[in-house]
């Protein structure tokens, strides 16, 4: 089992309205895989973390990478693509956590 985090560092005052922008996402997520992600809203973090974390539990890498397949594939992800990235610092970054038993 495995963890993704999908990192975002967004733009002074635009937090708010990426995290709704975020929703949208995770109900596109939801459609290309029967789980639901979460969404994060950092509090009192160190200097550099990201604003808001994109998380989702994972079983396996090759249905994780076929899921991805569909969703970047998908029209109206691409469209969220656009809107979404004037909000952002910088680029969202992706890390994975293999759970530990």
């Amino acid at each position: 089992m495995y963890v993704s985090r999908l990192c975002f560092h967004t733009i002074p005052g635009k937090t708010g309205e990426a995290e709704k922008a975020l929703r949208k996402l995770r109900e596109m997520v939801a459609d290309a895989a029967s789980d639901k992600p979460r969404i994060l809203h950092t509090h009192f973090a160190s200097l550099g973390a990201p604003d808001i974390v994109f998380e989702q539990e994972i079983e396996d890498l090759a249905g994780f990478e076929a899921q991805l397949q569909k969703l970047t594939d998908n029209k109206a992800f691409q469209s969220w693509t656009k809107k979404m990235s004037p909000l952002l610092r910088e680029s969202p970054k992706r890390e994975l956590y293999l759970l530990a038993e």
